[in-house]
C-alpha cells in the first residue's frame, strides 16, 4: 500500500462520487477505480458499496477512512518538518562551550538565535576544549566555543577573539591596588591554575609566560573550571593568569588586573565538523559571530 493508494481512498471517501474525485484527483475516472478495487484485495475488505447511483462507505470504510486521513496529516507534517530541516528552520544543534565563554558573547547569541529561528532546538554542554573535540569527532556535537590549539583536518574553526592573559589577585592582596602588574612581580606567589587536561592552550601560555618572566611558577592548586579558579583566588590560596574576558564575571573579593608590556593571547574560536551540511548549524554560526561582544 502506498499514500497515493489512501489519497485516492480518501478523495473518494470524502466526494461519495467517483467522477468529483477523479477530478479533484487529477486523473481518470477508470484507473482510480481500479486503483479503489486493488486496495480493497489487498486489505482484503470491502470499502464501498457501489450501484448506479451511489457510493456508500462499508463500516470497514468508514473506520478505514478516519485512520487514512490521520496516516495522511501525519506524512504531510513529516514531509513539511523535512523541508523545514532542509531551510534550517527546524531541527536540533547540540553546542559545546567552555565555561569562561558564558560570560563573553554566547547569552546573547542563543537569545537571538532562538528568536530567529524558533523552531531549532538548541542543545548545551559545558565542555572543556578535549571533550569538544572527542565528541565533535564522534558526531556527539554540532558546534564548539573552546580554545583552538593545532589544526584538524576533521574541524573547520573560526576565531572570534584573542584574549590577553590578566592577573587575578585575592581583593586584599599586596598589589591589588595596582593598574598594572609585571609578571617578575608575581615570581613568589602561590598559583591557582587550570587543569591541563581541561585547558591545555590557557595552562601553557601561563607557564610560558611565567617562564618568560624568568621563573617556574609554584602551584599550589589546579582546578578544571574557572568559577573553582576564581573561588580559591577570593580565599586567599593564590593568584591566577586568565583571559581578560573573566573580567565580565563580577566578584567583590578578587581583582582583575591587565599585565604590563604585552602579554600573549589565547584564541577564542567557534569549531564545527568540516562536512557539515546543515543549514541549521551554519544559520546558527553566522547569527552568534554576528552577535559577537566582549563589552
Amino acid at each position: 500500500m502506498e499514500l497515493r493508494h489512501l489519497r485516492y481512498f480518501v478523495a473518494v471517501a470524502e466526494e461519495l462520487h467517483f467522477g468529483r474525485a477523479a477530478k479533484r484527483l487529477h486523473i481518470a475516472q477508470p484507473p482510480l477505480s481500479q486503483q479503489i478495487m486493488n486496495l480493497e484485495e489487498e486489505l482484503g475488505v470491502k470499502l464501498f458499496d457501489r450501484s448506479r447511483r451511489t457510493v456508500r462507505l462499508t463500516e470497514c470504510g468508514g473506520y478505514f477512512l478516519k485512520e487514512a486521513q490521520q496516516l495522511l496529516q501525519h506524512a504531510e507534517q513529516a514531509a513539511e518538518t523535512a523541508r523545514r530541516i532542509s531551510r534550517g528552520e527546524a531541527g536540533r544543534i547540540v553546542v559545546g562551550f567552555v565555561g569562561s565563554v558564558v560570560h563573553t558573547f554566547l547569552p546573547k547569541g542563543l537569545r537571538l538565535f532562538r528568536e530567529r529561528y524558533p523552531g531549532v532546538e538548541l542543545v548545551l554542554q559545558e565542555l572543556n576544549t578535549l571533550e569538544q573535540i572527542k565528541a565533535l569527532h564522534a558526531k556527539r556535537l554540532d558546534v564548539g566555543f573552546h580554545y583552538p590549539d593545532v589544526k584538524d583536518s576533521l574541524l573547520t574553526s573560526r576565531v572570534l577573539t584573542r584574549a590577553p592573559l590578566m592577573a587575578v589577585l585575592p581583593a586584599k592582596h599586596r598589589l591589588a591596588g595596582r593598574t598594572s602588574i609585571r609578571m617578575e612581580d608575581l615570581a613568589g606567589e602561590p598559583f591557582i591554575a587550570n587543569t591541563r587536561s581541561s585547558e591545555p592552550v590557557v595552562r601553557d601560555a601561563f607557564i610560558s609566560l611565567c617562564h618568560s618572566a624568568g621563573f617556574t611558577p609554584r602551584i599550589a592548586q589546579e582546578a578544571g573550571h574557572v568559577q573553582t579558579v576564581l573561588g580559591l583566588v577570593a580565599s586567599g590560596l593564590g593568584v591566577c593568569l586568565l583571559p581578560d574576558f573573566i573580567k565580565n564575571i563580577r566578584r567583590p573579593d578578587v581583582r582583575y588586573i591587565p599585565l604590563a608590556g604585552s602579554p600573549p593571547a589565547v584564541k577564542l574560536a567557534v569549531v564545527w565538523r568540516s562536512d557539515t551540511t546543515a543549514v541549521s548549524v551554519t544559520s546558527f554560526i553566522d547569527v552568534v559571530e554576528s552577535s559577537f561582544d566582549l563589552r
